[in-house]
């Protein structure tokens, strides 16, 4: 069809420049952008600064708190050992609760709750109030054998666990050291052992202090459980805590360290810092909600959206004035291209736009005129090409049946019963075209076979059959040139094989057997049964149907059986009268 030549009008870069100067606004808000990342981040490190000095702190101070008390405990210790070097007592430990020393240190020292100079067995001075309860007294028992079993250890000192003391509602830690035998100094040997059960109501209100307002602050143990906490209602409770990111970063670390970051608690984004306690091996976490952490940096974010939203409206009044006159004809283009990729190659663009756009739209025109000819030029060439084929085949299928007059037409007629059966199997349209070849090439192997056996009136001799029983692999062979014969060389070479086995060339059984050649040794059973040939008259139909039907299983696959039966019912499948005739 002739394709109108538009005159050129306003170029396109003139209707681009007015979008373009929209652009002119980008710098501020890309600037804005940066300085809110810039200012968060100045924040950020100062809220770090502050949550990290806050953890450090508190954790300074618990291990402040336990080495006070160890050098305490270490003084016991060293004055008993004198006692027992210059002291006859047969039992040092059962003097020093004698001379009051206990009552002497707990007096002065409202930290100590307990305090205890025992032997191995427990015996000894003792200072524990029964206020205490069964908790703690079990926690100084187990506190005694442990420092017992580091006697061994240089420097051996026992760090209990956390102890929530109800009577007195504040948390406590068992410190425990040995006391060594003096008098044989090469094997430390452990005679007893001092330990105090030290209070810990300071670190707890240095927790709730520093826990004030939006900053939340807690002591957590090794598996992630609250000791402490800046609410005094979750101190009671003692809660899980593992499933927090920083809590669990400390509990999987093989040395704690000291680590600030951001994690989700729950719904809400905090920054959290953890400090880890050298003595205790608890670790002490601060941490602060995002979002009033960073309060001042989403007032200028919001403020910068406001400002930054009212001119992108305004840009888009504007912008949508300018890009109307690109959009519209380029996507009646596009809607064309589309048509014209979905193979509707008559489709023409109607653009009336004198820039370049509508250079494009007529060269588009143009373009799709061309191909649209190339097209059916290529369709008449393949449809001719195809059927250049198809006849090539089936001349090669005729010249192969003439070479015996009593099979003539026969592999025409089992490439017809092939595609009847195929289509009720259900076949593809691919694999019913490379069916009705594989079909009409079945027999192809024949050429090579002597004329004197093909043409031979009666019953083939034991010799004779074998040498006719290669005719499969003689067809594959010479198909097998032809690379793109290799989809309908399956149906050629094993259209003798046997669902059960016995057939041949390979003895192939079951699913081992390619449709293709299920398909065509049915239709080839079905073709030898219903003809006359010089060793047996034509079958009735029924008779046919029935014995194929009884096959089923053993020669044939009964599921392609079914599909024949049900081809014949539908009556695509009806042998030819002429065939059928006297011989």
């Amino acid at each position: 069809m002739p394709v109108a030549i538009l005159k050129k009008g306003p170029r396109l870069v003139w209707t681009l420049l007015g979008a373009l100067v929209l652009v002119a606004m980008l710098p501020l808000l890309i600037s804005h952008y940066f300085l809110i990342g810039i200012n968060k981040e100045s924040l950020e490190t100062l809220e770090k600064k502050y949550l990290s000095r806050s953890a450090l702190a508190i954790s300074g101070d618990l291990d402040n708190l336990i080495r006070s008390y160890r050098l305490q405990l270490d003084k016991i210790a060293g004055g008993m050992t004198n006692v027992i070097l210059l002291s006859q007592q047969s039992d040092p430990f059962a003097a020093a609760a004698e001379t009051g020393l206990i009552e002497t240190y707990t007096r002065h020292d409202a930290e100590i709750l307990a305090l205890r100079l025992v032997d191995r067995n427990g015996v000894g001075a003792q200072g524990v109030p029964e206020t205490l309860g069964a908790e703690a007294i079990a926690e100084l028992n187990a506190a005694t054998r442990r420092a017992i079993e580091l006697s061994g250890t240089e420097g051996a000192v026992y760090v209990g666990q956390y102890i929530y003391i109800p009577t007195l509602n504040q948390g406590a830690i068992v410190v425990a050291m040995p006391i060594l035998d003096p008098t044989i100094p090469d094997t430390p040997t452990a005679i007893g052992v001092v330990e105090a059960l030290i209070s810990l109501r300071t670190i707890q209100q240095r927790v709730v202090n520093d826990g004030q307002s939006d900053v939340e602050a807690f002591i957590v143990d090794r598996q992630g459980k609250v000791l402490m906490h800046s609410e005094a209602a979750v101190s009671v409770q003692q809660p899980d805590f593992s499933s927090l990111r920083i809590v669990q970063e400390f509990m999987k670390a093989p040395v704690p360290v000291r680590l600030t970051q951001s994690y989700s608690d729950g719904a809400r984004r905090v920054l959290g810092t953890v400090s880890p306690s050298q003595e205790t091996g608890w670790a002490v976490v601060v941490q602060k909600e995002e979002k009033r952490a960073f309060a001042s940096v989403d007032r200028m974010l919001r403020s910068t959206i406001e400002w930054g939203a009212l001119a992108i409206v305004l840009a888009i009044i504007v912008g949508i004035l300018f890009a109307t006159g690109i959009s519209r004809p380029i996507h009646a283009l596009a809607q064309k291209t589309r048509e014209i990729a979905a193979g509707n190659y008559q489709q023409r663009v109607d653009v009336r736009s004198r820039n370049e756009i509508g250079d494009l739209a007529n060269n588009f025109n143009v373009m799709s005129a061309e191909i649209e000819k190339a097209i059916e030029k290529l369709k008449k060439a393949a449809n001719e090409n195809h059927l250049l084929f198809i006849n090539s085949i089936r001349m090669l299928a005729a010249a192969i049946d003439a070479k015996d007059p009593y099979t003539r037409g026969h592999s025409e007629r089992v490439a017809r019963y092939s595609m009847a059966i195929g289509k009720h199997v259900g076949l593809s349209h691919d694999d019913m075209r490379h069916l009705r070849i594989s079909a009409l090439l079945h027999d192809v192997g024949k050429i090579g076979i002597d004329d004197r056996i093909l043409r031979k009136p009666g019953a083939l001799s034991d010799e004779e059959f074998e040498v006719m029983k290669t005719h499969p692999e003689k067809g594959a062979a010479i198909m097998g040139g032809v690379p793109q014969l290799d989809h309908v060389i399956p149906g050629m070479r094993y259209h003798h094989e046997k669902w059960s086995g016995g057939g041949y060339p390979d003895n192939l059984t079951g699913d081992e057997i390619p449709m293709q050649a299920r398909i065509v040794a049915i239709a080839d059973t079905f073709d030898a049964m219903t003809t006359n040939r010089p060793y047996q008259k034509a079958m009735e139909l029924a008779y046919v149907v029935d014995k194929i039907v009884g096959f089923g299983g053993s020669r044939f696959d009964p599921r392609v059986v079914d599909a024949f039966v049900r081809a014949v019912k539908a009556g695509d499948i009806q042998p030819e009268e002429q065939v059928r005739g006297a011989a």
